[in-house]
C-alpha cells in the first residue's frame, strides 16, 4: 500500500468512528431508560471522541515506524491520538504508547523499548516522517534521527501561536527521557531559555495520564505556573493531548485553593523578610506558635449547654495532654481528643441526663408560661444533644482549629517576638507573596493533609522563583504525590525568594532526580549568542542554539518612541505576536500610553489572564515563560539594567530570550555594558 492510499485508509476509519459515534449519540438522546444525568454524560464523553477525531483527521500522524522482533514486522503510524477501530485494530499509534518511544530514541538498526519494566529488543528497519495539512499529504522523509532534519526546521520557523501544539511531531531525544520519567520519580528539569520545559511538561503530564488511566484520573495531576497569564497561555494545550480535569494554578489561587479562602493580597518588594519568610527559618518560628497553640487549644471553661454543665474542662484538658504529640496536625489531635471525650460521655450518659433533667426542673419552678416553653426546648436539645454523644457540641468547643488560617497567621505576627530570636524585622500590615508558604505551612499544622492525598503527580513551572521552604511544605501537602519540577536557575529573577541550587532539594526535601535540557529550540543561534554573552557574564552555563539561523539582533540609539511606533507598524504584517518589554511596570505603561492612540496594542499587567496575539506590551518579569514571533526590548540603558545587578542581569536575559524570529534593542543614552 503506498503513502496515499495508507491515508484515505486511515481517514476512511476515522469517518467511519465519528459516525459510529454520532448513531450511539442518537440512540442514547432515545434511550429514556437510562436516567437523564448518566445519557447526558455519555454522549458528552462521545462528543469529547469525535471532537479529537475530528481534529485528529487533519492530520491523523507525523511519522511511521517500522520495528522487525524475531520473523515479525510491525508498520506503526504514529499520531497525537491513537486511533482504534471498531474491530479493536490500531490503525494510529498514539505516541505516548511504549513503541513510540523507538521513533523519538533510535536510529535505524538494533534498538529495543521498554513495556511494564520488560524489554523488546528488534529492529528498526525504517523510520519516516510526513507532513500532512489538512487531511492532504504534502511531503514525507525518511531519516534517522528526530533532529536536525527539515521538519524540525519547519516546525521552529513557525510563529508562536503554535508552537506548544506541534511538538509530539518533534520531541528530542533528551525531552522525551524526561517526558517518559516513571511516575514514581521525582525530577528537577534545569532547561535553559527555550529548550522546552513548559512543552515538556505538559506533554509529561499527557503522557503519565495516558499510561497510568487504569488507576488514576486526570483530575488527580496539577500545575502551578508563575501566574495567571501563564496558566491561561498553557491551558488550550492539555485538552488538545486528550488530557481534561487537570488543576492548573498559579501560586497566589493554588494558596486560596488550598486554605479555601479569598484572602487579600498586596504585590509588595522582596526584601530580608521575604527571604526569611520563604527559607526554612521561618518554619521553626510557625512551628513555635503551632506549639503555644497546642498549650492553649482547650478554652478555660468546661463544655457547656444553655449553661447546664456536661463535662468538667479539667477532664477535657487531661484528655487532650495524654494523648501523644506525634500528629502532623492539631485538627487530627483535636478529632482523636473528640473521640475519647465521646466516650466518657456516652458511659456517663444516663447520669448526665437525670442532672439536666434536674438543672431544667428547678428553673422551671420560678419560670413564666413563655419561658417554661423555651426550657423544654432546651431541655430535649440537651438530651439530644448528650445522646448524640455531643459531637456537635465538642467541634465548636476547641479554639483554632475553626478559625480561618489567615486570621490566625496575623494573630502569630502580632506576638512574633515570642516566637523567634533572629535579629530580622519581621511584621506584617498586608498579606503579600513571602507570606504564601507561611501560610500553607500553618494550614498544614491545623489541618493536616487529608483533603490533598489524591493527588499523585505535580508539575511546578519556572519553579527557580520559589525558596527551599516551599517546596518542603508542597512536599507535606501532597504526601502521596511525585513532583515534575521544571526551571532554570538563570532566569532567577527574585533574589530574595528564588532558590541558589537545586542540589538543596535532593539534600533537604525530597529524593529527586536532577536531569537538565541545554539545547535552546526557541530562538534563532544568533538571538541565543547574543543573550549567551549574559551567561557568560554571570558564569553561568549557556545555552546551546540548534538548527534554525535568522536576522542577527538590532541595536538602536532612539530619541523618542516613534521609532518603535514605526517599528512596529513594519513588523505587525509580518508577525502575528510582538512584545514591547520594559524592565519596569512605569516604563511599560508610558510607552502603552503612548502607542494606543496610534496602532492596536494591548498591556500585560498582573492582573491580565489572556493573550490573543497581535503587539503587546509588558514587563520582563511577567515575560518569563512566553514567547514571541518579535521582541523589542524599551529602554536597554546601563542605568535600567544594572551590570553589577545580577537580577536585572536575569530580566536582561529573559527579555531577549522571549523573541522567536527578530530581536531589536533599543537605548536612550548609553547601551548596558555587557551588550557592547
Amino acid at each position: 500500500m503506498n503513502e496515499e492510499k495508507h491515508l484515505d485508509f486511515t481517514l476512511n476509519e476515522i469517518d467511519n468512528l465519528i459516525d459510529e459515534n454520532n448513531t450511539r449519540i442518537n440512540i442514547i438522546r432515545n434511550n429514556y431508560t437510562i436516567p437523564i444525568d448518566d445519557r447526558v454524560e455519555i454522549e458528552n464523553k462521545l462528543q469529547r471522541k469525535n471532537e479529537l477525531l475530528s481534529t485528529c483527521r487533519k492530520k491523523p500522524y507525523f511519522s511511521r515506524i517500522d520495528f522487525k522482533t524475531n520473523d515479525e514486522t510491525d508498520i506503526c503510524y504514529i499520531g497525537k491520538n491513537g486511533v482504534i477501530n471498531s474491530d479493536n485494530k490500531v490503525v494510529v499509534v498514539d505516541w505516548r504508547a511504549p513503541i513510540s518511544s523507538v521513533y523519538y530514541d533510535s536510529n535505524i538498526g538494533k534498538t529495543s523499548y521498554t513495556v511494564n519494566d520488560d524489554i523488546v529488543e528488534g529492529e528498526l528497519l525504517l523510520k519516516r516522517q510526513y507532513d500532512i495539512q489538512d487531511s492532504k499529504l504534502v511531503s514525507y522523509y525518511d531519516v534517522d534521527i528526530v533532529s536536525n532534519d527539515d521538519i524540525l526546521k519547519q516546525y521552529l520557523n513557525v510563529n508562536s501561536d503554535n508552537r506548544l501544539k506541534n511538538i509530539v511531531s518533534t520531541i528530542q531525544s533528551e525531552q522525551n527521557e524526561i517526558i517518559r520519567m516513571p511516575i514514581n520519580k521525582n525530577i528537577i528539569v534545569q532547561g535553559v531559555a527555550g529548550s522546552g520545559k513548559t512543552t515538556v511538561a505538559l506533554h509529561r503530564i499527557a503522557y503519565l495520564a495516558y499510561n497510568n488511566k487504569d488507576y488514576i484520573n486526570s483530575n488527580q495531576y496539577m500545575i502551578i505556573g508563575p501566574n495567571k497569564f501563564f496558566i491561561n497561555y498553557i491551558s488550550s494545550v492539555l485538552p488538545e493531548l486528550d488530557v481534561d480535569d487537570v488543576k492548573q494554578f498559579d501560586f497566589i489561587d493554588f494558596t486560596k485553593y488550598i486554605l479555601n479562602e479569598d484572602f487579600n493580597y498586596t504585590e509588595l518588594p522582596d526584601n530580608e523578610s521575604t527571604y526569611y519568610k520563604t527559607s526554612l527559618k521561618f518554619k521553626r518560628i510557625i512551628d513555635k506558635y503551632i506549639n503555644f497553640l497546642d498549650q492553649t487549644i482547650i478554652p478555660d471553661k468546661d463544655l457547656e449547654m444553655y449553661n447546664f454543665k456536661i463535662l468538667d474542662k479539667n477532664i477535657i484538658q487531661k484528655t487532650y495532654n495524654d494523648i501523644k504529640n506525634d500528629f502532623d496536625s492539631l485538627s487530627l489531635k483535636v478529632n482523636k481528643s473528640i473521640i475519647l471525650l465521646e466516650k466518657i460521655i456516652k458511659n456517663k450518659s444516663e447520669n448526665i441526663i437525670v442532672a439536666a433533667n434536674d438543672y431544667i426542673d428547678k428553673k422551671f419552678i420560678s419560670a413564666n408560661e413563655n419561658d417554661k416553653k423555651i426550657l423544654k426546648k432546651q431541655r430535649e436539645a440537651i438530651k439530644k444533644e448528650i445522646q448524640n454523644n455531643c459531637h456537635n457540641l465538642l467541634k465548636k468547643y476547641f479554639n483554632y482549629v475553626n478559625e480561618n488560617i489567615s486570621s490566625l497567621y496575623k494573630k502569630m505576627f502580632k506576638n512574633i517576638n515570642n516566637y523567634y530570636e533572629d535579629n530580622i524585622n519581621l511584621n506584617l500590615k498586608n498579606l503579600n507573596y513571602s507570606d504564601l508558604t507561611g501560610l500553607l505551612y500553618l494550614y498544614y499544622k491545623i489541618n493536616g493533609n487529608n483533603k490533598y492525598q489524591l493527588y499523585r503527580h505535580i508539575v511546578i513551572d519556572e519553579a527557580q522563583d520559589y525558596n527551599e521552604f516551599t517546596f518542603y511544605v508542597l512536599n507535606l501537602l501532597f504526601k502521596n504525590a511525585s513532583f515534575s519540577i521544571f526551571g532554570d536557575l538563570a532566569q532567577s529573577i527574585y533574589p530574595y525568594r528564588s532558590i541558589e541550587n537545586w542540589d538543596i532539594l535532593s539534600n533537604k526535601i525530597m529524593n529527586i532526580n536532577i536531569l537538565y535540557l541545554s539545547k535552546s529550540y526557541r530562538t534563532s543561534i544568533e538571538i541565543m549568542n547574543e543573550a549567551n554573552k549574559i551567561n557568560r557574564y554571570l558564569n553561568l552555563n549557556e545555552a546551546i542554539p540548534v538548527i534554525r539561523h535568522g536576522k542577527i539582533p538590532e541595536y538602536y540609539k532612539i530619541n523618542n518612541n516613534e521609532f518603535i511606533l514605526n517599528k512596529l507598524l513594519e513588523l505587525k504584517d509580518k508577525y502575528k505576536s510582538i512584545a514591547i518589554i520594559s524592565k519596569n511596570n512605569d516604563d511599560s505603561i508610558d510607552i502603552y500610553n503612548y502607542l494606543k492612540d496610534k496602532i492596536n496594542i494591548n498591556i500585560i499587567n498582573n492582573d491580565s489572564n489572556e493573550y490573543t496575539g497581535g503587539i503587546c506590551s509588558l514587563t520582563s518579569s511577567l515575560s518569563k515563560g512566553l514567547e514571541f514571533d518579535a521582541v523589542i526590548i524599551n529602554k536597554c540603558d546601563d542605568n535600567i539594567f544594572n551590570i553589577s545587578d545580577r537580577t536585572d542581569m536575569k530580566l536582561l536575559y529573559v527579555s531577549m530570550t522571549r523573541a522567536l524570529h527578530e530581536l531589536i534593542i533599543t537605548y536612550k543614552n548609553k547601551l548596558v555594558e555587557v551588550l557592547k
